[in-house]
């Protein structure tokens, strides 16, 4: 894994998703890992942590919320389908929303000088027009209120790594509870649900819900408030698809690859512009 009071309640469901993304609502059936969650949470996050340090590679389905910006607000649900490589540090992001500036972006560690290359959607200047290349730090985007963090802090093992370094920091200060099998509050199938509280020390969110596969234990997700219960951010790992063997083909550009391999016969659906809910109820994607 910010303000005022608000009344933000998360939707039941992030809403539809293209026919060729949708998870499988068919429950796995429970191993000692799901077990573990229950008896000991703090021993199942080390072993999810453990566990998710051990992938080589996995393409995955993300969806995120996150007040963000200059002035902060709630941007999204972003639905981004994604490939993720250890060694060295490769990630690729497809933008799955048709009214986002972004279309796809690409990051390789010690190539094109460690900078982040993306394709916008259509002409956002001072932003090159697609289909050209446009090439930012990877500083950037936090910068300028496009995303909390760099995309080098992305992946499961590194958000695993956080919540555990955060639980040591907070000791006797954080509070783990095992609340069940639920439906997450961002959609999708059953899922483990652990909360962690914080003691309330000026970190801007005391409160997080974190979700995890039943089965194989990987992360399902977060959800992050604030001390005042407002929605900061929200997360959704679904599809994952450990151990594929990416290659450095699939960390080039769509451009890149060419025409041909632009469309391939098995690639995910576009998403709708107005298709998704966000986490918090407020509205479509095109209704801020």
């Amino acid at each position: 894994m910010p303000e005022e009071s608000s009344s933000e309640t998360p939707a039941s469901a992030a809403a539809s998703q293209p026919a060729s993304l949708s998870t499988s609502l068919a429950e796995p059936a429970f191993s000692n890992l799901d077990d573990l969650a229950a008896r000991d949470p703090r021993a199942f996050l080390e072993r999810v942590a453990s566990r998710c340090s051990d992938l080589p590679d996995y393409t995955l389905r993300f969806t995120r919320t996150e007040r963000r910006g200059l002035i902060p607000r709630l941007e999204g649900p972003e639905h981004i389908e994604v490939w993720f490589r250890r060694r060295p540090f490769s990630l690729r992001m497809k933008w799955l929303n048709e009214d986002l500036k972004f279309g796809e972006s690409v990051y390789v560690e010690g190539r094109h000088d460690n900078m982040v290359r993306f394709v916008t959607r259509w002409w956002s200047p001072p932003l090159a027009p697609p289909p050209a290349i446009n090439r930012v730090d990877l500083l950037t985007p936090v910068l300028l209120g496009e995303s909390k963090r760099p995309l080098t802090d992305f992946g499961l093992e590194k958000t695993m790594a956080r919540i555990l370094a955060t639980l040591d920091k907070a000791g006797s200060g954080a509070t783990l509870s095992y609340l069940g099998v639920v439906e997450r509050e961002t959609g999708g199938p059953r899922v483990h649900h652990i909360r962690v509280e914080y003691a309330p020390t000026g970190g801007k969110a005391p409160s997080q819900d974190l979700y995890f596969h039943l089965g194989s234990g990987l992360p399902a997700g977060a959800v992050l408030r604030t001390a005042v219960g407002q929605l900061d951010a929200a997360y959704a790992y679904d599809d994952i698809r450990p151990d594929v063997g990416l290659r450095d083909e699939d960390f080039l550009l769509e451009v890149e690859r060419g025409a041909a391999a632009s469309k391939p016969a098995d690639a995910p659906a576009t998403m709708p512009a107005a298709a998704a809910k966000r986490p918090d109820g407020a509205g479509t994607l095109d209704s801020p």
